[in-house]
């Protein structure tokens, strides 16, 4: 593996460890809060695309001219249009807000998905974030179904917060083990 590629291996490690944390956190403030504070629920809701949006940004800065830049470009872009559109109808037509939150996880799925078979191309690995990418898709599909019907409440979102964490926490893991596998060599000589 080379250099810049381990260096972006190690910062998207670290990233999805930081990810899990934080979409734990807020899984469980969102299922603890959302049915008995509304308004809580709702400004929980629009932080989670925007919390998206930093990690796609700190992202593209790690592995800059990345041939999946444009595909998490789009990604971030609808990360922003999707907080916009749950702080419009978060406080007072929540059922829209999960609608929308559902058609974000539509999209954001799909990108994610493209995004994890471009970098399986480039560094391996990626199965967590392909197979993320493809429950993200059909989970947004039921919630976009499921919002409008009113079936799903902003509260009902936080299994997809975790199902995300397992993901990211199983993709850290093996970016862990492969930086590992590269660098023992390395130290071997060293020596």
């Amino acid at each position: 593996m080379m250099t810049q590629t381990m260096q972006a291996a190690r910062s998207l490690r670290n990233l999805y460890f930081i990810r899990t944390l934080v979409q734990l956190t807020w899984a469980v403030a969102v299922i603890g809060t959302a049915a008995k504070n509304p308004p809580l629920g709702a400004g929980l809701l629009v932080l989670y695309p925007l919390w998206d949006v930093a990690c796609t940004l700190y992202d593209l800065k790690t592995s800059a001219g990345s041939s999946d830049a444009k595909t998490q470009w789009v990604n971030a872009a609808a990360g922003i249009i999707t907080a916009v559109g749950i702080g419009l109808t978060g406080y007072s037509h929540s059922r829209y807000a999960v609608a929308i939150f559902g058609a974000w996880a539509l999209v954001a799925g799909l990108l994610q998905l493209a995004v994890g078979i471009l970098r399986r191309q480039r560094m391996g690995g990626q199965w967590a974030m392909i197979l993320s990418g493809a429950q993200s898709t059909a989970a947004g599909v039921a919630f976009a179904l499921g919002g409008l019907s009113g079936k799903f409440q902003i509260k009902d979102l936080g299994g997809y917060a975790v199902f995300g964490a397992i993901y990211f926490l199983a993709g850290g893991i093996l970016l862990s083990r492969k930086l590992a596998s590269f660098s023992t060599p390395v130290a071997a000589e060293n020596s």
